[in-house]
Formats: C-alpha cells, sequence, structure tokens
C-alpha cells in the first residue's frame, strides 16, 4: 500500500473512532438529558392539567359550598335551636288578628322529647273563636311562617252568634318545632 492509501485510511479510521466517541461520549449524554427533560416537561404539562381541572372544580365547589350555607340558614330559621316562646305566642296571637280570630286561651304544654333525634316538639293547647274561614286563613298563613308548625287535633263546634253570624269554636293543637 502506498502511503497515501495509508494516510486515507488512518483518516477513516480517525474519523469512525471520532464519529464513535462523538456519538456515544459526547452527544448521548446530551440526548438522555433531552430525552429526560422531555419527559419532565410531559409530566409537568399533565400535573398543570389536572391542576386547572381541580381549579375548575374547585370554583364549582365554593359555589355549591355557598349554596349549602344559604340553605343552612334557611333550614335554621325553620328548625331553631331555641324554645323562643315569647316570639311562637306573639307570632300566633298577631295571626290570630290579622283573621279576625279570637284566642280564648293558649296553653303552652311541656316540650316532646322523644319524637325524634333531630327535632322536638312545643305543644299549644289553643282555644279559639272565629269563622271557619277565618280558622282555616289562620291555619294556612302560620304553616307558612319561616318557623315549622304543625297543628293536629282540630275540633270546631258550630255557634251562632247573636247577630246571626255563623261561628266556630273549638280547639286545636299547635306543634312548634326545635332542633335538637
Amino acid at each position: 500500500m502506498k502511503k497515501e492509501q495509508q494516510i486515507y485510511i488512518l483518516i477513516g479510521i480517525i474519523t469512525i473512532v471520532f464519529v464513535f466517541v462523538y456519538f456515544n461520549f459526547l452527544l448521548g449524554p446530551i440526548n438522555k438529558s433531552i430525552k429526560f427533560k422531555k419527559e419532565k416537561i410531559k409530566e409537568l404539562t399533565n400535573i398543570i392539567i389536572e391542576a386547572k381541572k381541580e381549579i375548575g372544580q374547585l370554583d364549582h365547589l365554593r359555589m355549591k359550598n355557598a349554596a349549602l350555607e344559604e340553605e343552612l340558614i334557611e333550614l335554621q330559621l325553620l328548625l331553631p335551636n331555641k324554645k323562643e316562646l315569647p316570639d311562637i305566642l306573639r307570632k300566633i296571637n298577631k295571626t290570630a288578628q290579622q283573621h279576625g280570630m279570637k284566642i280564648i286561651n293558649i296553653q303552652p304544654r311541656p316540650i316532646v322529647t322523644n319524637v325524634s333525634q333531630e327535632y322536638n316538639e312545643i305543644p299549644f293547647g289553643i282555644q279559639i273563636i272565629g269563622t271557619f274561614h277565618n280558622v282555616g286563613n289562620f291555619i294556612s298563613e302560620i304553616a307558612q311562617e319561616k318557623r315549622l308548625f304543625d297543628t293536629r287535633d282540630l275540633k270546631l263546634n258550630q255557634q251562632i252568634s247573636s247577630d246571626k253570624s255563623i261561628t266556630v269554636n273549638g280547639t286545636l293543637t299547635l306543634i312548634a318545632y326545635m332542633a335538637k
């Protein structure tokens, strides 16, 4: 072989060795680093996407929580934790007066605690005089109060008054509810 061919072969071998060393020892770690960083970017992108979904859910949960808090306040008005006897008696008297009924007697009875685990009952025995229509309006309006009320044991008797108008007298048990 000529010297010139040997130089070309040597240059070829050196080029092959250089390419091998370059790709394996210099470019290889950089490619591995790039691959690792791409995987890390993909992983972080997925985490960001999940976080954005959770943020959307968080806003939804906050709105739901606010609605539930409002509902709780409304329910606490329906079923307060306290007896509030003076307020109850004022509501009964005011509603009766608004409907032209006369309350002869209101008798608070002992609180019934064994009906439910969630609430107690505060019963009132009430004697009334009024027209049948007025009694119905009274019961209807008391049932629509913010606080929960129930009417039981309604007994009405016809009574003709001196001015020939037909009235009724009777008794009923009005139940106010209280949360335990």
